[in-house]
């Protein structure tokens, strides 16, 4: 095996520039996969972390408005209820107001989210500046405020602006909030949308409650235990709720973390059709091989003639041109591996993504190009290995 590996290099470097040009063929169809998987894993992880930070990781509690007309709706003892639940790490409830906010000379549209305590593990509410609203902000309904960093920036050209005072309307009325926390603005995908999305502020709910004159909730955020059934636990969470309404069909939830893992499976869906028309260009690749190695077939006829007239056997023969085919795909798979995963990372960084690779996954990649490579590189073996000495010699 060592004599017929030695051989292949041998012919191999006979004609450098023709088998440069086939391994670089296999090198861009390796490449090409290795950036669109890179590109696919990395997108879906880019895509899960913004869902992570809206807070699509959980469930969502709503009360069905159809039949919400003479009903409690989500009230104090929903809230109970629900955090009562096995395997509810917490429940936050969500009073929602749209509005216009004054902040210096700015006017902005904006959200009102009426919000409890420990919100930060609700929804994923990261602080920048200052604090957070807590349980005496809650329990005693105070003025107290948290904006998005995008408002703050847009009224002072900076993001710490804690201590300052902000004014909202509410009910028709306008009142002030002092500003005790800066958060991040939800997302890199909500701060590319610039003014489609309106500004974000974070009130007690318990405030937001007494200023509309509403005693329920919009909706409540759960979130699950990471190792329980998230559907096992909605569901008794919604069998829980109707029991003490008395009533089916009043309170609908949403399985947010499903919804996400479907987008997930969408997008692997996504990133294994562009690998698979990115392999295409392998299949190419593989015929490139066959064709040159039918020339070298041609080319030597007749060395093939004298190895045989001196006892080679067919075996021999077919071994060394099958190493040559394997041994320009290996090459040429490690080649676009090593490109492939440096141009990736290098551009994936550059955009601020993480890049993961699988060293698996690289690894059964330049195992198929070294099985597509002989593959395609039977035949000529093939046909080398059925030359008869003596035709082989008469040629010229």
């Amino acid at each position: 095996m060592k004599d017929i590996v030695a051989c292949a290099l041998k012919n191999l470097s006979r004609k450098r520039m023709r088998t440069l040009l086939t391994m670089a063929s296999i090198t861009i169809g390796v490449m090409l996969v290795v950036v669109v998987s890179l590109i696919g894993s990395a997108g879906k992880a880019a895509v899960n972390n913004e869902l992570e930070s809206l807070g699509i990781s959980g469930l969502s509690i709503t009360a069905n408005a159809s039949q919400q007309e003479g009903q409690a709706g989500l009230s104090e003892e929903s809230l109970r209820l629900i955090r009562s639940t096995s395997d509810v790490v917490t429940a936050m409830p969500l009073v929602l107001e749209y509005s216009t906010s004054y902040l210096r000379d700015t006017q902005s549209s904006t959200l009102i989210c009426g919000i409890d305590a420990g919100a930060k593990q609700a929804i994923s509410l990261s602080l920048k500046f200052g604090r957070l609203i807590s349980k005496g902000d809650v329990q005693s309904a105070s003025l107290v405020c948290v904006v998005d960093e995008l408002l703050a920036k847009e009224a002072y050209g900076r993001e710490n602006i804690t201590g300052k005072t902000i004014r909202l309307e509410i009910d028709g009325a306008q009142e002030e909030f002092t500003i005790v926390g800066v958060a991040e603005a939800g997302s890199a995908l909500l701060q590319s949308l610039g003014d489609f999305i309106p500004s974000m502020v974070y009130i007690p709910y318990s405030t937001l409650q007494a200023l509309t004159g509403r005693s329920t909730f919009d909706q409540v955020a759960v979130r699950v235990d990471a190792s329980a059934d998230i559907s096992a636990t909605e569901e008794k969470i919604l069998s829980r709720l109707e029991r003490a309404a008395d009533m089916q069909g009043l309170y609908r939830t949403d399985n947010l973390a499903a919804q996400r893992d479907r987008l997930g499976n969408l997008l692997d869906i996504v990133s294994l059709v562009l690998t698979v028309i990115s392999g295409i260009s392998l299949v190419v690749s593989g015929l490139g091989i066959m064709t040159i190695m039918l020339v070298s077939v041609g080319e030597r006829t007749k060395e093939i003639g004298i190895k045989k007239a001196i006892g080679a056997s067919r075996g021999r023969i077919l071994w060394e041109f099958l190493a040559e085919a394997v041994g320009i795909s290996l090459l040429g798979s490690l080649a676009g591996v090593a490109i492939g995963g440096g141009a990736g990372w290098l551009g994936l960084r550059a955009f601020g993504l993480e890049v993961s690779f699988s060293w698996a996954g690289l690894s059964l990649l330049v195992l198929f190009s070294v099985l597509l490579g002989a593959v395609f590189g039977v035949y000529p073996a093939v046909k080398a290995a059925r030359l008869k000495p003596v035709d082989a010699l008469r040629q010229e």
